[in-house]
């Protein structure tokens, strides 16, 4: 026996009804013909402007089917299906409907709070599919509604894998973004559009005659054709305004070709034919999207609506039935926008009374972002604030979609901000969900005011703490859990003192059952710790630690994972990097089990260990890593996936420079830059500075752009710096290697060595080894071959237990003829493993110093070549021509000449021969050559 899944009693029904067609109608066999080829094709599109009867049509075609051959499953889209999960749970209701019990598995994984991505449950759809005898006809209408890109997305996903026992049809007013040329081009799509939806000639005819009951001449209805271009809806406007009209063409000639004022005059004219009771219900009622009699008699104030409803569905009214049962209609959507303007022109005064009996309901019923759209056309700005706050808690946080925070912030920015800053609260949650997009100003101003209102209503005596005594337990936690998220949020804008602060008065002053408050004030002073004058890592990671354990016991899973994962990172600066690797396997394998509510989170941790392996020289699997974390993410829109897909953006940027993939590596970059765009500004200086900074002027140092290096260098010196102490210390590290490639190493190791002190006393060892590196570069620079190698010999006793390589490696082999001189002189005194495994590395990594003990000769170039540049230099000393070079690295002719150009200039040569003999001293080339 079929039994529903706990959210479809909760869905719309009528969205599943198969619309019942108004009246009359007349047929249309070239256009049913074409419908029956969409049964051949995985997609058709109908796709044209509102009233040219899409709807309609696919309604009278699919109905004349044979029974179930196919079962159609059909669903009415409006802009709530806008949130991916909601979208598939009516999609597979549609479909479990047809065939019940069918789907229901399905039903209840995407339902589930560990449900797995949609991508995955889409698989499983496909393949439940292919078992399946039955085929479906999934038929989608008013999809124009649809703005979120992941629903594009994963609709798309399925259409490209569609099995043969479903075919999609979408009825849409706007091209959607779906891969439609390339379906088209395949063979694998049929179109429907505009053109062929225009009533003809004989149509016209026959509609104005069978349907409407003229008699008119031929040249009239060419005229009627012709002002109406066809135009469904617009024939059925003319057709009622007509009859009464002994003059029509005069009339017709007279009125403009505009679709849009020729419905607004005629609906007037056709209203105002109207008895008046039907003219009241018409107006009044046009406020609404949808309607049954429940509904219409809260509007109306009266009984009897369902009659009213049943009649004018019987006078062809532009009123259409939603379900058999005759329990919802709708009007098409240009006659209420035209019902609508009448109502403000004539009755403006009862408009605000009519959206609130309307929003009354529908808070009654559940449908609480109606009952706030209606709400904000009223006015009613407490009770909208009410819903707002009952909304966020129960629908946003941590999976809030971009479609989500669009609305959120729609709502908010029609509040009076009086409204909201007498509501803490909501400050609060504003705050919360909006803070990677909303200007900090504004992020300022709720906590300004949910601060004040707080203080105002719970501090009877100030002078002493800013929690007093006697406060009522709920406004004191709020006000600890406003205070402590500033904290959070002030980690991030170079304000790390002032958070610092803020997060040890609330660990000090809330007792310990005020779980939420503590856990955002431990977070905060992790990154206080970190990016603040207080520059204590080890404390910032015990507060990490400490702020994850009680989320943990408090019951916040979600939390924890979020704050062990920033906890991780943490960890990695600070040179922890095995602790971190286990420690972010812990965490992977704790969020799989919350499933995609926590796949962010994860995200982060995954990010983690990518980073790790690619320091400990397992590039591939990094990328490998680090891809599918981006392509699992991109399928969660919320509030922190800008912050998450920036550091995997980021992540991808390092490695390809450390695969010699320049190209791939500009890209990586530009995805940060673009995801940037979409963040607030402190936001992203953090993001950026932490992530991107150094890698972006190392690859414009791979590439030979070191005049772009130089100018952001100037830049940095010149302007304003924003951010954090630590993002100022990760600069200036950046700025040291642009003067080491431009040969300024004494002005390098003036720069390096306050950004070492720091690094030192913060205890950040990962930074302090990358510090030391270049230090012993510079040095070498100038010939102290003595402090080069203490430098690195303290690079190499911090970076040894951890296992680095990649961090030497990077520095190419200006730092691999140091590690053979260190490694000459410590085997003095014993074995060396470790130097033995750095310089394999190198060996792996240029194909050079096979079997040497000592390199011939230092490079001593500004730039080092890039390994692809090595491949090439390679070549051309062995007599290869550009062609063959091509074809033997796979690459583009053009390519093969600009590197050959980057070469020469490193090398400081002008030919082939120069750059053998060059090439030759300086040591670059293989045994082989």
């Amino acid at each position: 026996m079929h039994s529903s899944t706990p959210l479809e009693s909760q869905l719309l029904v009528t969205k599943f009804y198969v619309p019942t067609a108004p009246g009359r109608l007349i047929a249309r066999p070239r256009l049913t013909s074409l419908l029956n080829k969409s049964l051949e094709y995985p997609l058709t599109l109908v796709s044209a402007a509102a009233g040219f009867g899409k709807t309609t049509l696919l309604s009278m075609w699919s109905q004349s089917l044979p029974a179930n051959t196919p079962r159609i499953a059909w669903v009415s889209l409006d802009e709530e299906d806008n949130e991916p999960r909601l979208f598939w749970t009516y999609i597979l209701t549609a479909l479990n409907k047809q065939l019940p019990d069918c789907f229901t598995s399905l039903l209840m994984q995407v339902q589930s709070p560990q449900s797995s991505p949609l991508v995955t449950l889409l698989a499983e759809l496909i393949n439940l599919l292919v078992e399946q005898t039955d085929h479906f006809l999934l038929i989608l209408d008013d999809y124009q509604v649809i703005t979120e890109p992941q629903v594009h997305t994963t609709l798309a996903y399925l259409i490209k894998h569609l099995p043969a026992q479903l075919r999609i049809i979408v009825a849409t007013r706007a091209d959607p973004p779906l891969p439609l040329p390339q379906l088209l081009a395949r063979g694998l799509a049929l179109e429907v559009r505009t053109d062929q939806l225009r009533c003809t000639l004989e149509e016209t005819g026959a509609f104005l005659h069978d349907v409407m009951g003229m008699q008119l001449p031929d040249e009239t209805i060419q005229q009627v054709r012709s002002r109406t271009e066809g135009w469904l809806v617009g024939l059925q406007l003319l057709g009622l305004s007509l009859p009464e009209r002994t003059d029509s063409l005069t009339f017709l000639q007279q009125v403009s070709g505009d679709q849009r004022y020729i419905l607004d005059f005629l609906t007037q004219e056709v209203l105002e034919r109207q008895p008046q009771e039907i003219q009241a219900f018409l107006l009044c009622t046009s406020i609404l999207e949808r309607l049954n009699a429940s509904l219409c008699d809260a509007i109306m104030e009266q009984h009897g609506s369902q009659q009213m409803l049943q009649r004018l569905e019987q006078t062809n009214l532009f009123v259409v039935s939603l379900d058999s049962k005759r329990q919802w209609y709708r009007y098409h959507a240009l006659f209420t926008e035209a019902l609508y303007s009448l109502l403000q022109q004539r009755q403006a005064d009862l408009v605000p009374n009519l959206h609130h009996r309307a929003s009354r309901w529908y808070a009654e019923y559940g449908q609480t972002t109606q009952a706030i759209l209606h709400a904000l056309r009223a006015k009613e700005w407490e009770w909208v604030a009410d819903q707002i706050e009952r909304f966020s808690a129960a629908s946003l946080g941590w999976r809030a979609s971009a479609h989500e925070l669009a609305m959120l912030w729609q709502w908010l920015e029609q509040l009076p901000k009086d409204v909201i800053a007498s509501r803490p609260r909501l400050c609060l949650i504003c705050t919360q969900i909006l803070w990677g997009v909303a200007p900090q100003t504004m992020l300022d101003a709720w906590f300004d005011a949910a601060e004040a209102r707080l203080t105002a209503i719970i501090h009877q005596d100030t002078s002493h703490s800013i929690f007093p005594p006697q406060t009522p337990h709920e406004q004191l936690l709020l006000l600890g859990e406003v205070i402590a998220y500033r904290a959070l949020l002030l980690s991030f804008q170079g304000d790390g003192q002032l958070a610092l602060s803020l997060s040890q008065k609330v660990l000090s002053l809330l007792p310990e059952g005020y779980s939420m408050a503590r856990i955002f004030a431990l977070y905060a002073q992790l990154w206080a710790y970190f990016t603040s004058s207080a520059n204590n890592a080890v404390a910032a990671i015990e507060s990490g630690l400490q702020a994850a354990s009680l989320a943990q016991s408090a019951g916040h899973p979600v939390y924890n994972i979020f704050i062990m994962s920033a906890t991780i990172r943490h960890m990695r600066e600070v040179g922890r990097l095995r602790e971190a690797y286990q420690l972010a396997q812990r965490v992977v394998l704790q969020g799989e089990q919350l499933g995609e509510r926590a796949l962010l989170q994860v995200g982060w941790s995954r990010i983690s260990q990518a980073e790790i392996l690619h320091e400990w020289n397992q590039l591939d699997t990094a990328l490998a890593l680090v891809e599918e974390t981006i392509e699992l993410c991109k399928q969660v829109k919320a509030p922190i996936s800008p912050a998450v897909l920036h550091a995997g953006y980021a992540l991808l940027l390092r490695i390809f420079l450390s695969r010699g993939e320049l190209d791939m590596a500009r890209s990586a970059l530009q995805q940060t830059e673009q995801i940037g765009m979409g963040m607030n500004g402190p936001s992203y200086v953090h993001a950026r500075s932490y992530h991107v900074v150094i890698d972006q002027v190392r690859l414009w140092l791979a590439s030979g752009e070191i005049d772009c290096a130089t100018r952001w260098a100037k830049e940095l010196e010149i302007g304003q710096r924003q951010g954090t102490l630590f993002a100022h210390e990760r600069e200036e590290v950046a700025c040291a290697r642009v003067l080491l490639a431009k040969q300024q190493p004494d002005l390098a190791l003036e720069r390096l060595e306050p950004v070492l002190q720091r690094a030192t006393t913060g205890q950040r060892w990962g930074h302090v080894i990358e510090i030391r590196l270049l230090q012993a570069l510079a040095h070498q620079m100038l010939q102290e071959e003595g402090q080069a190698l203490q430098a690195l010999s303290e690079a190499v006793r911090l970076a040894e237990p951890e296992g680095y390589i990649r961090s030497f490696v990077e520095e190419g082999a200006p730092m691999e003829s140091l590690l053979y001189r260190l490694r000459r002189r410590n085997r003095k005194h014993g074995p060396t493993p470790y130097l033995d495994t750095l310089l394999a590395a190198f060996q792996q990594e240029t194909k050079t110093h096979a079997q040497t003990e000592e390199p011939a000769q230092a490079y001593q170039l500004p730039e080092p070549l890039s390994q692809r540049e090595r491949e090439v230099l390679q070549l051309l000393v062995s007599g290869a021509s550009n062609q063959d070079i091509a074809q033997e690295l796979v690459i583009a002719l053009d390519t093969v000449k600009r590197h050959t150009k980057h070469i020469f200039a490193k090398l400081g040569v002008h030919n082939r021969m120069q750059a053998a003999i060059q090439a030759q001293e300086l040591g670059l080339l293989s045994k082989e050559m």
